[in-house]
């Protein structure tokens, strides 16, 4: 596909809806471009993931999606610009990180839930993980992406869904629960890709941690009448 593909010919606009501008196709090529768009970043996730960053090229990419490669830099300005957008979308179809697990009516429950998913969304973009934060390290702009991804989207989820518990009396008023959110997101991370993707360690072994990551989060933020009756080994009111 070229560039001028993209472009609906007279004779096609003819039959094109208009806008309020007036404009027949104007509609048309504005899905036409963000189906291109989509077709590189996904394309762009499986070379990446592939031959690395550095190893990535525009033409692969492009030639995966089938669009000419002079549409990366137009569209995304350039190999880099590609990597930060595919950050920026990460709750697209094509990455799942923004799919969060079922809520649970226990706290415990809740926290380890949260904890295995996103151990099994590391495995499943192992490859790509490793590229995107890899390159985080080096490239600011890609790093207060990928900071913003989590801050805006991951925290807020987590929050609310934390606020459940505070509001039944589990947790207790007093905790923050942005900050707890950012503990529990902090573990995530640590179990799912360092644990995980870059040491290899025993699945058993990390299911032994979720339940004690769980364990103590409770306990350390249980309400005190509630703290005391967890410590005593009793069943909390």
């Amino acid at each position: 596909m070229t560039a001028e593909a993209e472009t609906l010919d007279e004779a096609t606009a003819a039959g094109c809806p208009k806008d309020a501008a007036g404009d027949p196709c104007a509609v048309a090529r504005r899905r036409d471009k963000e189906a291109t768009k989509q077709a590189l970043l996904a394309a762009a996730v499986e070379v990446f993931a592939q031959r690395g960053f550095d190893g990535a090229t525009t033409k692969e990419v492009a030639t995966r999606a089938g669009v000419n490669e002079g549409l990366i830099q137009r569209y995304f300005g350039g190999k880099a610009g590609l990597l930060q957008a595919i950050v920026g979308n990460m709750c697209g179809e094509r990455l799942t990180a923004c799919r969060m697990a079922p809520p649970s009516d226990n706290l415990k429950t809740e926290i380890a839930t949260v904890l295995r998913h996103e151990i099994m969304q590391a495995d499943a973009n192992r490859d790509f993980l490793r590229v995107f934060i890899a390159r985080a390290l080096v490239d600011p702009d890609l790093a207060a992406t990928l900071k913003a991804h989590y801050k805006d989207n991951r925290m807020p989820q987590l929050v609310k869904r934390l606020k459940h518990f505070q509001a039944e009396g589990t947790l207790d008023p007093a905790v923050d629960l942005e900050t707890l959110a950012a503990t529990i997101t902090t573990f995530a991370f640590g179990l799912g890709f360092m644990q995980q993707v870059v040491l290899s360690e025993d699945p058993k072994y990390l299911e032994g941690i979720i339940d004690s990551i769980a364990e103590t989060v409770v306990k350390a933020t249980a309400r005190n009448d509630a703290r005391s009756c967890i410590a005593g080994g009793q069943a909390s009111p």
